[in-house]
């Protein structure tokens, strides 16, 4: 993998993480707009239950809103310069699959090759942190070969 296909996953990556704050930034907003009666007329119980509701489910959103530009805070200031060890901002091929590590993401289709975050939390990036290209590691009763690192 060479620089250039490495900065198009980490666009990939970044467009993603932008459009996920956008669309539960338009959830929160939905959310408050269904929150909200009109104040000059009559409403039921039940419209007012359906309001205390929407209003719940709005703070839920708000904080998915922040957890999701936490990541994609996280992600933009991420260093995806080359790597020779297992380390954030590295790009792994482990196994014949692919994998941004330090990132938060589903899989993604990048140049027709599919690509997934591998959270620094995760249990198999504590087995696999500073191992290189051809590396195996045991995991989960498993060896698991390290392709490449990028």
């Amino acid at each position: 993998m060479d620089a250039g296909a490495k900065a198009r996953v980490r666009e990939v990556l970044l467009a993603r993480a932008r459009e996920e704050v956008a669309a539960a930034q338009e959830s929160v907003v939905a959310e408050q707009a269904a929150g909200k009666l009109d104040q000059d007329s009559s409403f039921s119980v039940d419209e007012q239950s359906q309001t205390d509701e929407a209003g719940g489910l709005a703070a839920l959103f708000e904080e998915t809103v922040a957890r999701q530009q936490t990541a994609l805070a996280e992600l933009e200031t991420l260093d995806f310069g080359p790597r020779e060890r297992v380390s954030p901002g590295a790009i792994i091929g482990l196994d014949g699959d692919r994998y941004g590590v330090g990132v938060v993401a589903g899989a993604l289709d990048c140049d027709g090759v599919t690509y997934e975050g591998m959270s620094i939390d995760s249990p198999l990036y504590a087995v696999l942190a500073g191992h290189r290209a051809g590396d195996t590691v045991a995991f989960r009763g498993r060896d698991h070969r390290i392709d490449f690192v990028a």
